[in-house]
C-alpha cells in the first residue's frame, strides 16, 4: 500500500471555528503536515467551546486533530516576523479573519507572495474579501441566511429554522480543502507548473451555501418561483414526509415515484390505492398530497419502526429512520465500514470520534495523532524547522509572544 496522499505537503493553519481550520484538518487525515498557529495563553477559539470533559473542549479533540500546535502571537511584531518564517516553508496558508485583518498586521498577500511565490492563500469570511458586505462582521448564522437556506428550511406556517448543525463554515471548509488542491495543483502539475507559482483564494460562508441550493436561482430566473419552507415534504413528491410510529420513532419510506409506489401501496395492504385517480399517478398524488401521506402516516404508526424497516427490506422499499448518536455509534453497518474511530487524545485518552473520509483504495488517510496541547510543538517547529536557538526561543517566550 502506498503511503499517504499528502505526504511533504505543509500547511500553515492560523484560522479559528471552522470555516479555515476544518479544510486544513481534511487534509492533515490524508498526510499533510498542519501546523496550526495559536494565542499563547488560551489557543484556539475552539479550544474554549463545549461540550467539555473536565474543562477540555470535546469539539477540539475532534477538529484539532492531526495537528502541530505553536503559539505566536500575531499583534505583535516579532509574531508577525515569526509568521513570515513559517511562511518561507510552508506550500499553503489558511485565515479566517476579518477581511483587511492580514492588510493591517503587514502580512497581506502582496508581502506574502513576495516571501514566497509559491504559497497558496486561502481567505475564509462571512461576505467574501470584496464587495460592499465585505467588512460585516457575521457567523454561520449570517451564511445560511444570505445564501438562502434558511428562508427554505422549516415550515411555511412557522418561523425559519436553522440547520442543526453551523453547515455553512462546515461546506466552507469542504469546498476550501477542494479549493487549495485545485491550486496546488495548478502550481505543481497543471497549466501554472511551469511558473510554479500560487493564488489567492477567496472563500465566503454565505457563498459555500448558495452553490448547494439546488435549482433555487434558475427556478427564479426562467420562471419566477420563489421558493419557500416545505418541512418534510417537497412540491414535486408524495407520499414524502417524516412518520411518526408506534413506538415514538420517525421513519421515511421514499417511494412516491411511480416505479416505487406500487411497492409501497403493497407493503401497507393497499393495492387498491393503484386504482384510486387521486394516487395512480405520480402527478395526482402530488395534487392528493394531504392525503396519501394521512394513509402512510395512520399505517405507520400502527406499527413498531422495527417492523416498518423489516417489512420496507422485504419488499424492497427505501427505508430510513431518523437516527441519533446514541444509534448511530451502535448501528452494525457505521461499525463495520469503520466510520468512527477510536482516537488517542492527548488529554482524553482513547476517545471515539468521526473516521477518515472520504476513502480510497491506494491511498487511505489516518488520525495519526489526537489533538494537540497547546504549544506542543513549538520547539520542534521553531527550533528544528525554522533554525531558531533555543536561547532564542526562550526569549520569545519571556516576551509573550510565543
Amino acid at each position: 500500500m502506498a503511503g499517504l496522499p499528502l505526504e511533504g505537503l505543509r500547511i500553515i493553519d492560523i484560522g479559528t471555528r471552522i470555516g479555515a481550520p476544518f479544510a486544513a484538518t481534511l487534509l492533515a487525515d490524508f498526510g499533510a503536515e498542519v501546523i496550526k498557529v495559536e494565542q499563547p495563553g488560551r489557543g484556539d477559539f475552539m479550544r474554549t467551546i463545549g461540550p467539555f470533559e473536565d474543562d477540555y473542549s470535546l469539539w477540539w479533540a475532534v477538529e484539532g486533530r492531526n495537528k502541530k500546535s505553536v503559539t505566536c502571537d500575531l499583534r505583535k511584531p516579532a509574531g508577525r516576523e515569526l509568521l513570515k518564517k513559517l511562511v518561507v516553508k510552508a506550500d499553503a496558508m489558511v485565515e479566517n479573519f476579518k477581511p483587511g485583518t492580514l492588510e493591517r498586521w503587514g502580512l497581506g498577500p502582496d508581502v506574502l507572495e513576495a516571501l514566497n511565490p509559491r504559497l497558496v492563500l486561502s481567505r475564509v469570511s462571512v461576505h467574501g474579501q470584496t464587495g460592499p458586505y465585505a467588512a460585516r462582521p457575521g457567523l454561520d448564522r449570517n451564511g445560511i441566511a444570505m445564501g438562502g437556506l434558511l428562508h427554505v428550511t422549516g415550515y411555511k406556517d412557522r418561523p425559519p429554522v436553522r440547520p442543526g448543525i453551523i453547515i455553512s463554515d462546515y461546506l466552507t471548509g469542504l469546498f476550501n480543502a477542494f479549493s487549495l488542491m485545485i491550486a496546488l495543483y495548478h502550481r505543481d502539475a497543471g497549466a501554472g507548473r511551469e511558473a510554479g507559482r500560487g493564488q489567492v483564494v477567496d472563500l465566503a460562508l454565505y457563498a459555500s451555501v448558495l452553490r448547494v441550493m439546488e435549482h433555487t436561482i434558475v427556478a427564479y430566473d426562467r420562471l419566477g418561483v420563489v421558493r419557500g419552507r416545505e418541512g418534510n415534504r417537497l412540491k414535486n413528491s408524495a407520499p414524502l414526509d417524516n412518520w411518526a410510529t408506534k413506538d415514538g420513532e420517525f421513519v421515511s419510506l421514499i417511494a412516491a415515484g411511480d416505479g416505487l409506489f406500487p411497492r409501497l401501496a403493497a407493503l401497507i395492504g393497499r393495492p387498491d390505492l393503484l386504482e384510486d385517480v387521486r394516487f395512480s399517478t405520480l402527478a395526482a398524488r402530488v395534487e392528493n398530497a394531504d392525503a396519501v401521506n394521512q394513509i402512510v402516516a395512520d399505517w405507520c404508526v400502527s406499527k413498531t419502526s422495527e417492523e416498518i424497516e423489516a417489512l420496507a427490506l422485504e419488499s424492497d422499499v427505501p427505508f430510513a429512520r431518523t437516527m441519533s448518536v446514541e444509534d448511530i455509534c451502535s448501528d452494525p453497518h457505521i461499525e463495520a465500514r469503520g466510520d468512527i474511530e477510536t482516537v488517542n487524545d492527548p488529554v482524553l485518552g482513547p476517545v471515539r470520534m468521526q473516521g477518515v473520509y472520504p476513502r480510497f483504495s491506494r491511498t487511505p488517510g489516518e488520525i495519526r495523532s489526537g489533538a494537540p496541547r497547546l504549544g506542543e510543538h513549538n520547539r520542534e517547529v521553531f527550533v528544528e524547522l525554522l533554525g531558531l536557538s533555543s536561547d532564542e526561543v526562550d526569549q520569545l517566550e519571556r516576551d509573550g509572544v510565543v
